[in-house]
């Protein structure tokens, strides 16, 4: 390899790092091939941590989503990120969804009293785009006495919808078409935010390297007349398979301008504890993210009516 310290790579933190891994360790093993350098892998337990390493120099790349991104980059100019990942369309960004049950026959303007699931503070699809699909509809996800909790990820918030743990939830439409079997149905969506992105972190890395990084990236670029690498790609996880679009061809300032309504910190945010030193990283995949399991919540009988009368695929 051409660097003598493996770069430090961190994936977003709303998995297990053994799934994680399955799902875009195809990409990085591929960019550490075509930059001629290694990779070690860092998880870390939230968004916060992450960005606060990252800010202090201890994150040479990462995968973040756009929200993520944009807090990172509104204090930190180093953060570049090398290009946003398409979606299964080929689209260079997706929407967020508020999903309800079916029968329920609910209506964004009647979210008043409601329970409502979100994913996680930092996620894209949490507080900023639920907060923001609900003020279209004149409701607020912070009053209108509704009240909300963070499920942890997006498989959370959906099925919390379907055990009758929320009234509604937000999650990536995407992810919300998934369950529709489960007789989930998209009631709002959000406006389009740019793909997920690699960032590399210029404070740490040379311009040479980020080159290579670059380089190593926009050879993904229209997948489409290049069979060889389509082929290559088809086995990594739905969220890299696809390729990747330039970074300025990924519309980056969709998010920046909602940072402007944005209350900060994000309420039910954690308090940014002090990032760990460098030895105590979780780097091993045999161990757990550090952020618990979320133990899901007993069905009610309606949750079990409703699941029993869904015929699964």
């Amino acid at each position: 390899m051409a660097a003598a310290q493996p770069l430090r790579f961190a994936p977003l933190p709303l998995e297990d790092p053994k799934i994680i891994h399955e799902q875009i360790g195809g990409l990085i093993d591929f960019l550490a091939e075509q930059a001629e350098v290694s990779i070690q892998w860092t998880h870390f337990r939230d968004y916060g941590d992450l960005l606060t390493a990252f800010h202090e120099g201890e994150i040479d790349l990462a995968y973040l989503g756009p929200l993520p991104l944009a807090i990172l980059q509104r204090d930190h100019s180093h953060a570049q990120p090398l290009g946003c990942f398409r979606e299964a369309d080929g689209a260079p960004h997706y929407t967020c969804s508020l999903v309800a049950y079916a029968d329920d026959s609910l209506f964004p303007s009647e979210i008043q009293g409601k329970r409502i699931g979100l994913t996680q503070p930092y996620s894209t699809c949490g507080w900023l785009a639920v907060s923001e699909m609900l003020r279209a509809a004149g409701r607020r996800l912070d009053g209108d006495t509704n009240q909300f909790t963070y499920a942890g990820n997006h498989a959370n918030a959906a099925l919390g919808v379907v055990r009758g743990r929320f009234d509604v939830a937000g999650v990536k439409t995407a992810i919300a078409q998934r369950y529709a079997h489960l007789n989930l149905e998209p009631i709002a969506e959000s406006q389009r935010w740019p793909g997920f992105s690699l960032v590399a972190n210029t404070a740490t890395l040379s311009a040479a390297m980020v080159a290579r990084l670059q380089e190593g990236l926009a050879s993904l670029e229209d997948l489409e007349h290049k069979p060889a690498l389509a082929q290559l790609t088809a086995s990594w996880g739905p969220q890299v398979r696809h390729g990747i679009v330039a970074p300025r061809n990924c519309d980056y300032a969709a998010v920046a301008d909602a940072l402007s309504y944005l209350p900060w910190p994000i309420p039910g945010a954690p308090i940014p504890e002090a990032p760990l030193p460098p030895e105590e990283r979780i780097t091993s995949l045999q161990r757990t993210s550090g952020r618990p399991a979320e133990a899901a919540a007993p069905m009610t009988p309606l949750a079990e009516a409703r699941l029993q009368a869904v015929q699964r695929p």
